[in-house]
């Protein structure tokens, strides 16, 4: 078999990368017209990980000060929340942290692909913004996935995964492979 391409790998490693970050709360955005707090804090602990990583190895120019910042918001986003819950009269901070979730996905995403992805840097700029417009084309198709799960799945497919059923889905059995 021959050598696949490094491009290739470089460029599908971010895409995949992103897709994995981003797939799920676009997900429940279609279906439950929310983003989960579970969304949230994975993009925390993955972002500040790397973070830590970072702090930790800190060298002159290892990290833009941009990488920092983004890097930073998951963990703000929690600080916010404790300092301005929902529950004590800020009850649009949910709606400003799925915001945040949705752009700041993306945003990890790509972040992480240049931090992890050795070959990401010596893409050529038509193959990152490729493995970008395909994270987002995914993330999409994933919210349109979520909006309409009535037409692949059930509401016992939600039940027996743990999840609540949402607004529209459908009746039936739960699909199992034979």
């Amino acid at each position: 078999m021959r050598e696949i391409d490094s491009t290739l790998r470089a460029t599908a490693t971010a895409t995949a990368g992103g897709t994995l970050v981003i797939w799920w709360p676009a997900f429940t955005l279609g279906a439950y017209n929310a983003v989960f707090f579970d969304n949230v804090l994975t993009l925390w602990a993955v972002a500040t990980a790397v973070l830590l990583s970072g702090a930790v190895l800190h060298r002159r120019g290892s990290m833009p000060w941009g990488g920092w910042v983004g890097l930073s918001l998951p963990f703000l986003w929690i600080v916010l929340a404790a300092v301005a819950p929902p529950s004590h009269g800020f009850p649009y901070l949910h709606y400003a942290e799925a915001l945040l979730t949705l752009v700041g996905a993306p945003m990890l995403a790509w972040l992480l692909s240049r931090i992890l992805v050795p070959d990401y840097a010596a893409l050529p700029v038509f193959q990152r913004l490729g493995a970008v417009a395909a994270t987002i084309v995914v993330g999409v198709l994933t919210f349109l996935l979520g909006k309409f799960n009535y037409l692949f799945l059930t509401c016992a497919d939600f039940d027996v995964s743990g999840n609540n059923s949402p607004a529209h889905y459908a009746h039936g059995k739960p699909f199992h492979r034979r």
